[in-house]
């Protein structure tokens, strides 16, 4: 009996010890990040290496609205865990999960890489790289394993044809030696703030240095206007009239577009994402017709800039239009 005892104890030592490393390894570290000027959910997800929906769950927020200077908790790997798991001789696999996840994928330097070549290939900065590895100087060595982060947020633009492209997909685009800033804006009909707001750490004005830029895929399909002359319009009657904030530019909206200023669009509590309705202004008989794709959660109508400039409103007083949809 006296042999039995210490063998359990030393077990349950053991079993303690596990414990106690598997914690020390997956810690994780809380932070805080403040948010910026032109921020969104995935710009702040990309630069933090977390996904939206971690962002969202530890914050309890369910819309993708933001404020400047509002403060989002996140988590993040401790810098100061080990990174080695003590290997111990008895079997222990029935006291320990291991952790399958891999942030990182891992690059073999060869013969003529540069951190800054690395870097580059793997759409990161030199200071990442180096921060990625611990690394406190510009020297390699052929056979050095460096952890490089995956790129993987969004599916290439190849994959989608002219056909079937997705109106607010996001994908990624491999750049040509051909390829210069104003192409690509008019290509993907993107606004310099917008490439910004998805390529934050990237130097639009410069990017020869970028293998890839994150774009947001235009509309492909095209539908014939069903308002026309003939057309039965329903009078919903008339709501409060609002526009967005000139901070609102290039923030997500609800249907995932970027919101654009010059577009004719529109936010409201309830009527349909997708839909198209005619709006007037009683004042000056001026009307237009909007493409509803965001939400508010107050009633009334939220404007774009070009659309209630168009309608003759004037900012900063109350004022109403009135608004038609097909019966």
């Amino acid at each position: 009996m006296n042999k039995v005892i210490p063998k359990i104890t030393r077990v349950l030592l053991l079993f303690i010890t596990l414990i106690s490393i598997s914690g020390i390894v997956h810690a994780q570290e809380k932070k805080i990040y403040t948010v910026k000027q032109g921020d969104t959910f995935y710009s702040i997800s990309k630069a933090l290496d977390v996904t939206v929906a971690e962002l969202k769950q530890w914050n309890g927020i369910s819309s993708n609205n933001l404020e400047i200077e509002q403060e989002l908790v996140y988590y993040s790997q401790d810098s100061n865990s080990p990174q080695d798991i003590l290997v111990v001789e008895e079997d222990t696999s029935s006291l320990i999960s291991k952790s399958t996840s891999t942030p990182n994928t891992y690059y073999l330097v060869k013969s003529g890489d540069s951190l800054y070549k690395i870097a580059r290939d793997n759409d990161m900065t030199v200071q990442q790289l180096k921060e990625l590895n611990n690394l406190t100087s510009n020297t390699l060595r052929i056979g050095q394993q460096l952890a490089v982060k995956s790129v993987s947020v969004a599916p290439v633009v190849s994959e989608f044809s002219d056909e079937s492209s997705p109106q607010g997909k996001f994908a990624l685009y491999t750049l040509s030696g051909s390829d210069n800033l104003n192409a690509i804006l008019d290509k993907f009909e993107m606004t310099v703030k917008e490439l910004e707001a998805l390529n934050p750490e990237i130097d639009l004005t410069n990017l020869k240095l970028a293998k890839n830029i994150t774009v947001l895929l235009p509309p492909s399909r095209t539908f014939d206007n069903p308002y026309l002359a003939k057309a039965n319009l329903q009078d919903l009657g008339s709501v409060s009239a609002m526009i967005y904030s000139d901070d609102d530019e290039a923030k997500t909206t609800t249907n995932g577009e970027l919101y654009n200023p010059e577009n004719l669009t529109a936010a409201h509590s309830n009527i349909s994402i997708g839909s198209v309705i005619f709006v007037e202004n009683p004042e000056n008989g001026k009307g237009i017709y909007v493409r509803i794709n965001d939400r508010i959660t107050n009633a009334g109508l939220k404007l774009s800039h070009s659309a209630f400039r168009i309608l003759g409103l004037i900012p900063n007083q109350p004022q109403s239009v009135s608004i038609y949809m097909d019966s």
